[in-house]
């Protein structure tokens, strides 16, 4: 469900939202769609950890643990070339062992979160803050469910001051409309992590 205010996202530059129901969207504003989820999963994940290179063992682990060795590689290799059209041919650096997202135009909300800057100013709007990855589930993928959760759990803290923040600028300017819509997302992740 998406919130109360326009997605930030700079000029220029593809915009990736991990902060409620994830999506993807270009530089205009369009939504990019994946029609396999492994493939959206894989970003979400390579994104939002640290932007180190990862083992390719480890994320055919994550996202495609039933699969036969033969086909593990290759259905890697194959959500890499979905992604590369989707960000630019430059988006990964690779080797044999591992991957490492460097894509430079993309911005994701998360990070604006953990840079504290959730008000917004008078040219960019107000985080839109959910809960981590909201509605994304992968199915056959424990691991990858698993990292969700641990992350998600993780980052409640920081996504609770967030909530309140953008609640009491709303209490302070009158706007209670929205402070509704930020209260029911604060009292469904209360639930989800009691």
């Amino acid at each position: 469900m998406p919130g109360p205010y326009p997605s930030p996202m700079p000029p220029h530059r593809t915009f990736l939202r991990v902060l409620g129901v994830p999506e993807l969207r270009s530089a205009a504003g369009e939504p990019i769609k994946f029609r396999t989820k492994k493939h959206f999963a894989l970003l979400c994940f390579l994104a939002t950890e640290p932007r180190t290179p990862h083992r390719r063992d480890r994320l055919t682990e994550l996202l495609w643990p039933e699969a036969p060795h033969s086909e593990v590689r290759h259905s890697l290799a194959t959500a890499l070339s979905v992604l590369r059209a989707k960000l630019g041919p430059r988006a990964f650096e690779t080797t044999r062992d591992t991957v490492r997202l460097v894509a430079a135009g993309l911005e994701v909300d998360l990070d604006r979160l953990q840079r504290g800057e959730v008000l917004g100013d008078d040219v960019t709007p107000p985080l839109d803050v959910g809960g981590f990855l909201d509605d994304l589930e992968v199915s056959r993928a424990p691991e990858y469910m698993f990292w969700r959760d641990r992350t998600r759990s993780h980052l409640f803290p920081a996504i609770r001051t967030a909530l309140v923040q953008l609640m009491d600028r709303c209490r302070r300017s009158g706007d209670f409309t929205r402070i509704e819509g930020h209260s029911d997302r604060l009292l469904a992740l209360d639930e989800l992590n009691e």
